[in-house]
């Protein structure tokens, strides 16, 4: 299975899904980690945290925003999805705080279905699911709980190399919040820890797509 975790900022990989991706990526699935943005050192972090979540294809934009950036974004997210061709992409929640994480909600749904469009490719491909994951919000009613519980200490590690974000928040803050946060999930998946997703509907019909039906 081909997996892509697109996020705006470096470490919100890490914070979000860190979880999910290290147990993906060790599980003999495909992984990849697309940043929207970056600057010299927080793309050295990233490069440090998704080793240690064992992926193997990371690629980071150097865009400052990414809401000053939409359309040249886009173009790039779309060209990412034609050539690793995921089978399910993961990205930040459509009504995150931040704004450059809505953003990036909007430019991953485009991207998939302007990818997915034979009349602007030759090559088009359609993802075959999309889900949104926390970041700075909970979700209110999950409709997948991951057990990463084998795996919450390398989350906690990938975490620790982002030591440029690490004093924001109070002491600690970080690595206290994203530790609860997969307990009081856990908690609700009956394991130790746990990663929330809400699954994005995708539209399969369209008369640009060249597969206009698909099994339930």
């Amino acid at each position: 299975m081909k997996l892509a975790f697109i996020f705006a900022h470096p470490d919100d990989e890490s914070f979000s899904t860190g979880g999910t991706i290290s147990r993906y990526s060790n599980t003999g699935n495909d992984v990849s980690c697309l940043c929207l943005t970056s600057t010299d050192l927080r793309k050295t972090e990233f490069s440090n945290a998704t080793k240690i979540l064992g992926v193997q294809n990371k690629v980071v934009f150097d865009f400052s925003s990414v809401v000053n950036h939409i359309n040249e974004i886009q173009e790039k997210v779309t060209l990412f999805l034609l050539e690793n061709k995921s089978d399910i992409v993961v990205t930040h929640l459509e009504n995150d705080n931040h704004i450059d994480h809505r953003t990036t909600f909007k430019i991953v749904k485009e991207s998939i279905e302007w990818a997915a469009r034979e009349t602007q490719h030759n090559k088009p491909h359609l993802v075959s699911k999309l889900y949104s994951t926390e970041t700075t919000i909970l979700i209110p009613d999950p409709h997948i709980l991951v057990d990463i519980s084998d795996y919450y200490s390398i989350k906690e590690e990938a975490i620790k190399c982002y030591k440029s974000q690490l004093a924001k928040g109070g002491e600690d803050f970080y690595i206290k919040f994203h530790k609860n946060r997969t307990l009081m999930r856990g908690t609700q998946a009956s394991v130790k820890h746990a990663e929330a997703f809400l699954q994005i509907p995708l539209k399969q019909n369209s008369p640009f797509y060249k597969l206009k039906h698909s099994e339930l």
